[in-house]
């Protein structure tokens, strides 16, 4: 192991586009968890894609790029918020590969969204998000972050 107590501290920079590509040194802030890098969100500057058309999720367990028209994998910046539209009959399980939205409620397997709930997940890869509905063709919106 490499005994660092006499080197010099060094700051951690990051390239800025918009400051000529010069580096500008990024802060932090201790916290009772440990030190937390101070950020500031710009978002984007267009949406990750131009099509949010809703899905229908049947009994059949997929994964949600399977559902997009153009059949691409979108990729978020921040997550995907859903809503299972306010006229369906079911819900619609929301979780991974292994997701189960129908039986009984020990063995839903994934967060079930009740006709006009919500939910926002911070996962950012379209295609590592399944659903699956509880009865019949479910009808989920979506949009990406």
């Amino acid at each position: 192991m490499v005994d660092n107590s006499g080197a010099t501290p060094t700051s951690v920079h990051a390239r800025v586009r918009s400051k000529g590509n010069n580096n500008i040194p990024i802060g932090g802030i201790d916290t009772r968890e440990g030190t937390a890098l101070l950020v500031t969100d710009a978002g984007r500057e267009d949406f990750a894609t131009q099509s949010f058309a809703a899905f229908s999720i049947t009994t059949t367990a997929a994964r949600l790029s399977s559902f997009h028209a153009t059949k691409l994998d979108i990729i978020a910046r921040r997550g995907f918020q859903f809503k299972a539209s306010s006229g369906n009959t079911g819900d619609i399980s929301i979780g991974g590969s292994s997701v189960v939205g129908s039986g009984t409620a020990s063995s839903v397997n994934g967060i079930p969204l009740s006709p006009g709930e919500t939910l926002f997940v911070e996962v950012t890869q379209l295609s590592h998000i399944w659903a699956d509905a509880s009865t019949g063709t479910q009808i989920l919106h979506w949009i990406a972050y």
